[in-house]
C-alpha cells in the first residue's frame, strides 16, 4: 500500500510512468497496470492522494501473491548451466527457459527469467562521468571512522558515527554526529538533513544499512516499513545501493574524504562529552566546507545550491516526520491493549475484543488500528502497570460504575431540589462507606424517573420527618401514595391499645 500511495504521490506531481517506474525501482509493467487501474475510478491521482489507506484499497485490485520467495536463488543456481549453453550455437533464451521450467514449474515467467539472466551476466568494464540534475538526487552514507565521545567520570571513549548526505547537482553538504545507525537515529538524522537544506529532493539513494533496507538483493533491494513512510511523508522516492558497489554512490564516497579532511581533522583533538556539544562543533566547519570555492569552478557549493538548486527542491510538509513504532497486539477481555515497551494499557472500543490490532506508537502518542482504519488515540504513559481508558470506549454499564461517584449523586439531587439534596447527603453520612450508599442512590435516581421528582421531593420529606434513610422506605411511601398526604394529619403520639406492650415490658 506503501508503494500505491508513493505512484499516485509521484503522478500527481506530474512524473511519467517510466520516471515513476525508475524513482521506486518498481518494474514498469507494473507501473502502468496500476495507473490505468487507477484511472478508471474516474479519481484525478489529486483526489486518490486525499484518501486513507481503507478508501484506497476498495479501489485497488487484489495484490499478487508472491508464492516462491526463494524463486531468484533457484535460478541463480542454474546460472552455469546457462552459461555453458550461452556459448553453444543456436542458443536462444527460449530454450533454457524451458529448461528452467521443466525443474521450476512454478519459477518465472518467461520475461522475469530474461531480465534476471541478462543482468546476471551483463560485464561492464568502462566508467563515465554522470552529469547529475539538480534538485533529484540525495546522496546518503556513513563514515567508516568515528568520531568519539569521552565519558566524563572514567575517561572511556564511546565512538558515535558520522552521518553524511550529498546532494548530487551541487555537493551541498550536511554532517552531523548520531548515537549509532539505527533506526531512530537514520531517521532523525534523515529528518534534519532535509531540513538543513530547506526543501525535499526527488529521490534519496542510501547505503545497504539495516535502518534502510530490510533485505539486501543486486536487483531490488526492499525498503523497511518505516524509510517508505518517511518517504511518503515527505513526497519523495527512496533507493538503495548496491551492496559492495562503492562507486553506484562514488559522489558521497568522496564527499565522506573530504570530510575528513576539512572537519573530523580540525577535531580530533578535542574532547567531547555529549553529542549536541559535538554537532555544535561541526557546525561552523561544515558551514566554511561548503562555502569553500571548487578548484576548477569560481564558485562554492552553498552558492551553487542557493542559485541553482534549492529552488528545484520541494517544499518541507507542514509537520517533520516523527518515527512509528508499528506492533501487533490483542485487544484483552477488559477491552485494553498492552505496550510492553512502557507496561502501560492502553483502551480501545469494547466492540474490539479479542480482536488483533496494529498499534502505532511515538514519542508522544499511541494509537490503535483495526484493518487501517484508526480505532483508539491515547498521549502516550509511561506509568508502569497504569490504565489509559476513554469512557467512550466502555460499555454502558461499566461507563455508570466509573461515573459514580459522591458528587456526582449530590450533584443530581442538588439540580433537582433542595430537599432531595439533603435527603442524599444522609444517606450517605450514615453509611460506614461511601460505595454502600450506591445502591441506594441509583433506586432513589429510579424512583424519580416511575413517580416524577415532584413526589420523589414530598416522600424524602416525609422520610426525613420520621428520620428514615434509605431506597425502601421512599419506596413504600410512594406506593402507598402516603407522599400524598399531608404530615400534619399524622398523630403526634402512638395511641394506647391493649395489644402494645410497651418498652416496660422487656425491663
Amino acid at each position: 500500500m506503501l508503494d500505491i500511495q508513493r505512484i499516485i504521490q509521484l503522478k500527481a506531481r506530474g512524473e511519467s510512468n517510466r520516471s515513476v517506474a525508475r524513482l521506486l525501482g518498481i518494474n514498469r509493467k507494473t507501473v502502468n497496470e496500476y495507473v490505468l487501474h487507477l484511472k478508471t475510478t474516474g479519481k484525478d491521482f489529486f483526489e486518490l492522494e486525499d484518501l486513507d489507506e481503507t478508501s484506497l484499497a476498495s479501489v485497488l485490485p487484489q495484490p499478487k501473491v508472491f508464492i516462491k520467495p526463494d524463486a531468484y536463488q533457484e535460478l541463480s543456481d542454474m546460472f552455469p548451466e546457462f552459461k555453458r549453453s550461452m556459448q553453444s550455437s543456436g542458443f536462444t533464451y527460449l530454450n533454457i527457459w524451458e529448461q528452467y521450467r521443466e525443474r521450476y514449474p512454478q519459477g518465472y515467467g518467461y520475461t522475469q527469467f530474461k531480465e534476471h539472466v541478462q543482468k546476471a551476466f551483463a560485464v561492464q568494464h568502462a566508467t563515465m562521468h554522470i552529469d547529475h540534475k539538480m534538485g533529484e538526487k540525495l546522496l546518503v552514507d556513513y563514515a567508516g571512522d568515528r568520531l568519539n565521545l569521552t565519558d566524563r567520570a572514567s575517561g572511556e571513549l564511546h565512538p558515535v558515527e558520522l552521518f553524511v548526505c550529498v546532494l548530487a547537482g551541487t555537493g551541498y553538504t550536511y554532517v552531523e554526529a548520531s548515537e549509532s545507525q539505527g533506526k531512530a537515529s537514520f531517521l532523525g538524522s534523515m529528518r534534519r538533513a532535509l531540513e538543513f537544506i530547506g526543501g525535499v529532493p526527488k529521490l534519496i539513494i542510501t547505503d545497504n544499512l539495516k535502518s534502510a533496507v530490510t533485505r539486501s538483493h543486486r536487483y531490488e533491494p526492499e525498503l523497511n516499513r518505516d524509510f517508505k513512510l518517511f518517504a511518503l511523508h515527505y513526497g519523495t522516492a527512496v533507493i538503495a545501493t548496491r551492496a559492495y558497489k562503492p562507486k553506484d554512490k562514488a559522489l558521497v564516497e568522496h564527499a565522506v574524504r573530504l570530510v575528513y579532511q576539512r572537519i573530523c581533522f580540525h577535531l580530533k583533538d578535542r574532547v567531547f562529552f555529549d553529542l549536541h556539544s559535538l554537532n555544535v562543533a561541526i557546525r561552523p566547519l561544515l558551514e566554511a566546507y561548503n562555502q569553500r570555492k571548487y578548484q576548477l569552478k569560481q564558485t562554492s557549493r552553498e552558492q551553487l545550491f542557493l542559485e541553482h538548486e534549492k529552488l528545484l527542491l520541494s517544499p518541507l510538509p507542514a509537520q517533520p516526520f516523527t518515527l512509528l513504532v508499528h506492533k501487533s497486539a490483542t485487544v484483552q477481555k477488559n477491552y485494553h491493549i498492552f505496550l510492553s515497551d512502557d507496561r502501560h494499557y492502553y483502551s480501545v472500543p469494547y466492540q474490539y475484543i479479542g480482536k488483533k490490532v496494529d498499534v502505532r506508537y511515538n514519542e508522544i502518542s499511541v494509537e490503535v488500528y483495526h484493518q487501517s482504519k484508526r480505532i483508539a488515540s491515547h498521549i502516550r504513559s509511561r506509568k508502569s502497570g497504569g490504565y489509559t481508558t476513554h469512557k467512550s470506549h466502555m460499555p454502558d454499564n461499566h461507563r455508570f460504575m466509573q461515573e459514580c461517584s459522591v458528587e456526582s449523586f449530590l450533584y443530581w439531587g442538588k439540580s433537582q431540589d433542595t430537599m432531595i439534596h439533603r435527603y442524599l447527603e444522609e444517606v450517605f453520612a450514615r453509611r460506614p462507606h461511601p460505595e454502600q450508599a450506591f445502591r441506594s442512590c441509583w433506586g432513589i435516581q429510579r424512583l424519580g424517573k416511575i413517580y416524577g421528582i415532584e413526589r420523589l421531593k414530598k416522600a424524602c420529606h416525609r422520610a426525613m420527618a420520621f428520620d428514615q434513610y434509605g431506597y425502601k422506605i421512599l419506596e413504600s411511601i410512594l406506593k402507598q401514595g402516603l407522599d400524598k398526604q399531608d404530615l400534619a394529619d399524622e398523630p403526634a403520639a402512638m395511641p394506647v391499645h391493649e395489644n402494645l406492650r410497651g418498652a416496660t415490658y422487656y425491663s
